[in-house]
């Protein structure tokens, strides 16, 4: 065990520097002139980033500053801070417009890396602590989400972005289908375990009986 948690500090380490990376302006112009490299690598590799992050992040903020850590976990009761907030930057960086918007814009492709790295750290932290019946709602939203996107890039015979022509859109559309599958896959797992921890069965326990007492003579 102590060997793996060697192992595995190392590897958090390196998945939480990946977005310096994107610094290569090679590499990076040639992940985001496809776009379906941008939304499913990009997206993903900096979402990965920051749920590795916080592992590296979380324990030396709590024991510096004990009060603002109780008082995130407070705000972010039971993750439903944080299932809002990455169901709105997944819902917008979804909008082809939002994509467009990145690749002219450099304020606008900042906020871009930011938003899916924060997202990963918060969700990092807060899925353990969603209820099951939030959980299934979050990963169910995000694959309804994923799918409705896919299905409009693969119908649309215009292009809807300005820098993707409609052969990579359509592409594009049929990659987010196939992760809607997979997070349905998943909601539905969940939702069969939800199922089956309410309909298992309560094991009562007899009452004890009191212990006699003596009785004086």
């Amino acid at each position: 065990m102590m060997h793996s948690t060697r192992l595995a500090k190392p590897v958090a380490g390196l998945l939480a520097l990946l977005p310096l990376v994107l610094l290569w302006s090679t590499l990076r112009h040639r992940i985001e002139s496809q776009m379906l490299l941008h939304m499913l690598v990009e997206f993903p590799a900096l979402l990965a980033a920051g749920w590795a992050a916080r592992d590296l992040l979380l324990p030396a903020a709590a024991r510096r500053l004990p009060r603002t850590s109780r008082l995130l976990a407070l705000l972010d009761w039971g993750g439903l801070t944080s299932a809002s907030v990455v169901t709105c930057i997944a819902m917008f960086w979804m909008i082809p417009a939002a994509l467009d918007a990145s690749l002219l814009t450099a304020p606008v492709a900042a906020a871009k890396y930011l938003s899916w790295w924060l997202a990963g750290l918060m969700l990092a932290g807060s899925w353990r602590r969603m209820a099951p019946e939030l959980l299934l709602f979050f990963v169910g939203n995000l694959s309804w989400t994923s799918a409705t996107a896919g299905m409009l890039y693969m119908d649309t015979t215009s292009r809807l972005c300005a820098n993707y022509l409609t052969d990579d859109q359509s592409n594009t559309g049929t990659g987010l289908v196939l992760l809607a599958l997979v997070l349905g896959a998943l909601a539905l797992r969940q939702m069969m375990r939800l199922g089956a921890t309410q309909a298992a069965p309560r094991r009562i326990t007899p009452p004890v009986a009191p212990a006699p007492t003596k009785t004086a003579r």
